[in-house]
């Protein structure tokens, strides 16, 4: 640990997709270091991000506004990506999350990467995977938008470590922030509902606020094309909706499905992605974090916390 990197932070940062659930903390553990910092992305400005944040709207795929974007610059955090399933969903994923990462590279500034878990090895909660092992169970492959979604993740990888770019993979993100709900959106709707079909599987959890904080230090003390894991707890998805429930004050009533039945149903057109998500969330997909912090001197947090401000913003907007 005495022996890795420490470089120094840029003075001013691009963030590409600041404006979104993960970006936006990017944006904030930056600002906390003294860095000046300009978002790049199409959405309008986050409400909470703090005075001076500069905000250049519009498409990185826009060589106009790419070029805006990068005056000055000297270090990237390319956080920008999508999940798609609607129609040409599958065009629109390939289109930003690969061919914006190739544009954003190009222009031969010092850049961290933001990929996916989905892309990580994966275990049983007494042995959870890590960065270097297959990332796909061949016995339950992922279909669908999940698949193209990973094809593009492991695409931007490709292109980081051909760059010598920097790389990080959060896993389950939990918080406040997510203006969208588009990535804590389903496990608060499921948590209300009054009866939910049981997952067998989990994850590793990890708060919005600790992977800003990780980006920064994967920016300091990373080995570049090396991927590092920010997660912070291995938990059954039932215990995350449970606590969900509890905090919102009332109980879960779930389900017991038959083992294949999500696996049959994920074939049909109409419901197949939602049979598809329950299918993967039967699986336990449990990640260490033992690279992260070791290297990185990664430190998360708890992920209760996360989920008690999660809870409490949601009941604030539903008002």
């Amino acid at each position: 640990m005495g022996d890795r990197p420490d470089r120094a932070l840029p003075k001013l940062a691009l963030v590409s997709g600041g404006a979104g659930f993960v970006g936006h903390q990017v944006v904030l553990a930056l600002h906390r270091e003294g860095v000046r910092v300009r978002v790049l992305d199409p959405a309008p400005a986050h409400p909470d991000w703090p005075p001076g944040v500069e905000h250049v709207r519009g498409d990185l795929l826009d060589p106009k506004v790419l070029h805006e974007a990068a005056k000055g610059v000297e270090g990237i955090f390319h956080v920008a990506g999508i999940w798609d399933h609607r129609p040409g969903g599958h065009a629109r994923m390939h289109a930003l999350n690969v061919g914006g990462s190739e544009v954003m590279l190009a222009l031969g500034i010092p850049t961290l990467c933001t990929s996916s878990s989905i892309t990580c090895g994966f275990g049983p909660l007494h042995n959870p995977g890590h960065e270097d092992q297959p990332s796909e169970d061949p016995a339950n492959p992922i279909r669908g938008t999940g698949k193209v979604y990973r094809q593009t993740k492991l695409a931007i990888e490709a292109l980081a470590r051909d760059h010598g770019a920097l790389l990080v993979n959060p896993d389950y993100v939990v918080g406040p922030g997510d203006l969208h709900g588009v990535v804590t959106g389903p496990l608060l709707r499921a948590s209300r509902m009054p009866l939910i079909p049981a997952p067998r599987g989990g994850k590793c959890f990890v708060s919005a606020r600790d992977v800003g904080i990780g980006h920064v230090l994967a920016w300091r003390h990373g080995q570049p094309g090396r991927k590092y894991l920010l997660g912070s707890e291995n938990l059954p998805y039932l215990d995350v909706l449970r606590t969900l429930a509890e905090l919102q004050g009332h109980r879960l009533r779930t389900l017991r499905l038959p083992r294949r039945l999500p696996g049959l149903l994920s074939h049909l057109p109409v419901i197949g992605g939602t049979a598809g998500a329950i299918e993967q969330m039967n699986l336990a997909r449990y990640r260490s974090n033992q690279r992260a912090r070791e290297e990185l001197g990664f430190a998360p947090e708890p992920v209760i916390g996360a989920l008690r401000a999660m809870v409490a913003e949601d009941r604030a907007i539903r008002r």
